[in-house]
C-alpha cells in the first residue's frame, strides 16, 4: 500500500486556522455536547435496547436508531444518497453449536463430547474405517502399513504434547482419522472436555469464504492438518474397549514401558453432525464526501454491539460500548454541520457502526475484507470504545488511552499531542500502545491494522463494571465522552484536510 505521508500544519503558538471569518475547526468540535452524548447513551443502553446482542431483536433496534441519527443529520449512504440500504453493511455469522456424533463398534456407541472430542471445521461426515493401534511407538516403526483410508489410534503419556505426533504421523502417511489417548492423566482429557464445551457454545464465526482462506494461509501445516483430517481426543475408558487393554496395560505402553509388538485392529463407523445457526446482522455506515480527494477516506468509527440479555439479567453495555456510538454520532453531526457553513473536508469522512465486535471482531473483520471503498484509499482509522468511565490508575476521567499512534505511523502520535495541547487539552495516556499489548488487539482498529491501515483507539480503560449488567449510563462522566469525540473530530479533521 502506498505510504500516506503526514504534514503537521499545526503551530503551538497559534490558534487552531480558521476556515472562514466567522468559524474555526474548533468551533465546530465545541458543538459536540455532553447533553446530546448523554441522550443517545440512554436510548442505547436502555432497557428496550436488551444489551444489543448481536443478530437479537435489541440490536436491529440500535442499528436503526444510528441509521436514523445519520441520515436525519443530513449524511448519504455509502453510494452517496439516501436510499436506506446504502447505510447498511449485512453479513452473517455462523452460531456453532456442539456436534452430534456416534463413533459405532460390534458392541459398542460412543457419543462425542462424552467419550471423544471431534470438533470440525469442515462439514458433516460418515466414515467406516479399520482402527490400527500403535500405542507410543514411532511412526517410523510401521513404515510397512499404509495408514491412508484408515483410522490411527496412539497413546502419549502427556495431553498436550500429543499434537506434535499428530504432524509426524500425518506426515509419514496420512490417515483419515487421528484417536490418541493420555491414560496417565485422564483429568486432562475431561478439562479439556469441559473448556471446549464452553468455548464451542460461545463461538461465532464469519459465514464467510474469504475470511476462512485468509486465515488459513497464514496457518501452519499443524493447523491445516487439523482443518483437513480429524484428530480425536479419546477418553481411557473408550481406548480400553477399543483395545481391549486394562487401564495398567495402557499406562506402561503410554510410558514406553511396554511395547506393541502387534497391531491391535478393530472397526468402527464414525458419524459426524456439524450444525450451526445462521445469525444475520449489520454493520451501519455514512458518509461525508470530501471537497478535493473524494476518494481518499478517513474511517470513524465504534462498535455498537454488546453482550445482550441472560435470563431475566440485562447487560446495559453504557461503557461498552454505548460511549462510543454516541460519540460517532455526534461527530458525524459536527462534521455535517460544518460543510453546512462551506467547510467541506478535502478527504471524505466514512462513520462506521460495527456490530459482532463482541463475538470477536467480526463486524470490522467483515467490513475490511468486504469493503465497500478500496482498503488503499482509507488513509487512518480512528476508532471510539469506552469512554466516560475511570480505571484505577487514575483519580479523574480528565484522561484517555491512545493505542496506535506507534505502529506504522508513529506521526499519528505527534499530531495527536499538538492538537490536544491547544484544545481539549486531556492527559493523553500512551502505557498501552504497544503493538504487542492485548489491548491493542482488543477492538476494531485491529481489523484496519491487520491490512496495514494506520489507526488510533481511543479509550478510558476497565473497570469492575466491565461485562457486568451494571455498565449503565447514569455512572459515565458525559463530559468526558464530550472531550475525547472533540479531540477525535479535531484529528479527523487535520488527517482530512492535510494536504
Amino acid at each position: 500500500m502506498k505510504r500516506f505521508r503526514f504534514y503537521l500544519i499545526l503551530s503551538l503558538s497559534l490558534p487552531l486556522a480558521s476556515f472562514s471569518q466567522n468559524y474555526s475547526n474548533i468551533d465546530f468540535a465545541r458543538q459536540i455536547k455532553a447533553k446530546e452524548l448523554k441522550k443517545n447513551i440512554e436510548i442505547l443502553s436502555s432497557s428496550r435496547m436488551e444489551g444489543r446482542e448481536t443478530g437479537k431483536k435489541g440490536q436491529k433496534l440500535a442499528a436503526n436508531f444510528i441509521y436514523n441519527q445519520f441520515k436525519n443529520c443530513g449524511l448519504t449512504g455509502i453510494k452517496k444518497n439516501t436510499d436506506s440500504l446504502n447505510y447498511f453493511q449485512s453479513f452473517n455469522l455462523s452460531k456453532l453449536k456442539l456436534p452430534s456424533g456416534k463413533i459405532r463398534t460390534e458392541r459398542k456407541i460412543f457419543s462425542n463430547y462424552k467419550d471423544f472430542i471431534a470438533d470440525p471445521l469442515q462439514d458433516s461426515i460418515a466414515l467406516d474405517l479399520d482402527v490400527i493401534f500403535i500405542g507410543n511407538e514411532p511412526i517410523e516403526n510401521f513404515s510397512e502399513i499404509d495408514f491412508s483410508d484408515k483410522a490411527v489410534l496412539f497413546l502419549t503419556s502427556n495431553f498436550y504434547k500429543a499434537f506434535r505426533k499428530v504432524h509426524h504421523i500425518w506426515k509419514h502417511s496420512a490417515p483419515r482419522l487421528i484417536l490418541f489417548n493420555d491414560p496417565i492423566n485422564n483429568k486432562v482429557f475431561n478439562r479439556f472436555l469441559n473448556t471446549k464445551k464452553r468455548v464451542r457454545n460461545q463461538r461465532f464465526l464469519l459465514n464467510d469464504p474469504i475470511q476462512d482462506s485468509v486465515y488459513l494461509a497464514g496457518q501452519t501445516d499443524l493447523y491445516k492438518c487439523l482443518k483437513e483430517k480429524l484428530i480425536i481426543p479419546i477418553s481411557t475408558q473408550m481406548t480400553k474397549k477399543l483395545t481391549g487393554l486394562k487401564t495398567k496395560e495402557l499406562k506402561e505402553i503410554a510410558n514406553k514401558q511396554r511395547h506393541v509388538n502387534r497391531t491391535i485392529s478393530s472397526s468402527i463407523h464414525f458419524s459426524l453432525n456439524k450444525e450451526n445457526d445462521i445469525i444475520k446482522t449489520e454493520n451501519v455506515y455514512a458518509l461525508i464526501e470530501g471537497s478535493e480527494k473524494p476518494n481518499e477516506y478517513i474511517v470513524i468509527s465504534a462498535h455498537y454491539d454488546h453482550l445482550g440479555k441472560h435470563g431475566e439479567n440485562v447487560f446495559y453495555g453504557a461503557n461498552d460500548n454505548a460511549s462510543g456510538t454516541a460519540a460517532v454520532i455526534e461527530i458525524a453531526k459536527a462534521f455535517k454541520q460544518a460543510t453546512r457553513e462551506g467547510l467541506r473536508p478535502k478527504r471524505s469522512i466514512l462513520f462506521v457502526a460495527f456490530s459482532g465486535e463482541e463475538k470477536g471482531l467480526l463486524g470490522s473483520k467483515f467490513f475490511v475484507n468486504h469493503s465497500p471503498i478500496a482498503l488503499k484509499s482509507i488513509k487512518t482509522n480512528l476508532n471510539l470504545d469506552m469512554l466516560g468511565r475511570c480505571d484505577d490508575k487514575h483519580s479523574s476521567t480528565d484522561y484517555v488511552y491512545l493505542l496506535g499512534t506507534s505502529h506504522l505511523q508513529p506521526k499519528l502520535k505527534k499530531m495527536s499531542d499538538s492538537l490536544n495541547t491547544l484544545y481539549p487539552k486531556l492527559i493523553l495516556d500512551y502505557e498501552y500502545d504497544q503493538p504487542h499489548n492485548p489491548l491493542y488487539g482488543a477492538s476494531d482498529q485491529a481489523s484496519f491494522v491487520q491490512k496495514g491501515i494506520p489507526a488510533i483507539m481511543y479509550f478510558n480503560g476497565l473497570h469492575q463494571d466491565y461485562h457486568t449488567e451494571n455498565d449503565t449510563a447514569d455512572k459515565l462522566n458525559n463530559k468526558n465522552i464530550e472531550r475525547v469525540a472533540q479531540l477525535v473530530f479535531l484529528t479527523a479533521w487535520e488527517l482530512a484536510n492535510q494536504l
